[in-house]
């Protein structure tokens, strides 16, 4: 299940309360660590208080985060914060909050029915390790056939994907922090890219490109825009200061051992 077990809020004081805020809280903090944007973090918690009888409920999202705050009436307001701690990429699961949250909008799902969607869908497993890594296998031949490769540099970039992809699964659960693991993947890319070339042959330049593409924060720049456009400032900033560092460190981990693999070879 994504993040703690968030369940024992509703023994406290207020349950009521309490227990609307949790069904609130864990569609937030799917979106947060599904890589989804702050604003629709915000928004959907709002829209899902709202609908349940707390219009004036307060959100402030930020990538790592957000502070959630409940009016009570003649008794002080309800607050709690919450840190985000594992991010990954899912937009089907982003997706499926945005359905419970309408439905729940719609008045098509209580606040029991919406909470339990929501803690089914935290539970849902990731795909599975082989899956993950012919999908990368697959994108990084694709692009290199974009960049200008053959039939061999596909064969090639789909190989060096794959043990690329297999690495930084490795990076993940050893909780490796997110800049050291794409300094090594770059790193990665460039070795088995130029061993691969001396060994079966091919041209480089298309095989670094498609191995290195999927592991661009795309995602993360583009969020860092929408972000800021619609006026989160903080959060734009983060996200776009995040994602050019990741770039940056999976250049140079590259730009390393080509330096010096070439280097040694010439």
């Amino acid at each position: 299940m994504i993040g703690p077990n968030l369940s024992e809020w509703a023994t406290r004081s207020r349950p009521l309360t309490i227990y609307l805020m949790l069904v609130a809280v864990l569609a937030a903090r799917i979106i947060l660590e599904s890589s989804g944007e702050t604003y629709r973090a915000e928004e959907t918690a709002q829209r899902m208080l709202k609908a349940f009888g707390y219009p004036g409920a307060d959100i402030l999202a930020f990538p790592t985060g957000f502070v959630l705050s409940v009016p009570g009436g003649a008794q002080p307001a309800d607050s709690r914060v919450l840190r985000i701690r594992n991010r990954a990429i899912n937009l089907k699961m982003i997706n499926q909050v945005n359905d419970i949250s309408r439905r729940s909008e719609n008045g098509q799902l209580d606040a029991s029915q919406a909470l339990a969607a929501l803690q089914a869908l935290a539970t849902i497993q990731p795909p599975g390790v082989a899956l993950q890594v012919a999908a990368f296998s697959i994108a990084a031949g694709a692009f290199a056939l974009m960049a200008g490769g053959g039939g061999l540099e596909f064969v090639v970039a789909a190989l060096c994907g794959a043990a690329v992809q297999s690495m930084l699964m490795f990076f993940q659960r050893r909780q490796l922090p997110g800049m050291l693991a794409h300094l090594l993947s770059g790193a990665l890319v460039s070795a088995l890219s130029i061993l691969s070339i001396r060994a079966l042959g091919g041209d480089q330049e298309p095989i670094i490109t498609g191995v290195i593409m999927p592991l661009l924060p795309g995602l993360a720049m583009t969020n860092a825009i929408r972000d800021t456009l619609r006026g989160d400032l903080l959060s734009g900033l983060a996200r776009g200061m995040e994602a050019l560092l990741l770039a940056a460190m999976l250049a140079a981990g590259a730009a390393i051992v080509l330096a010096l693999m070439q280097g040694g070879s010439a």
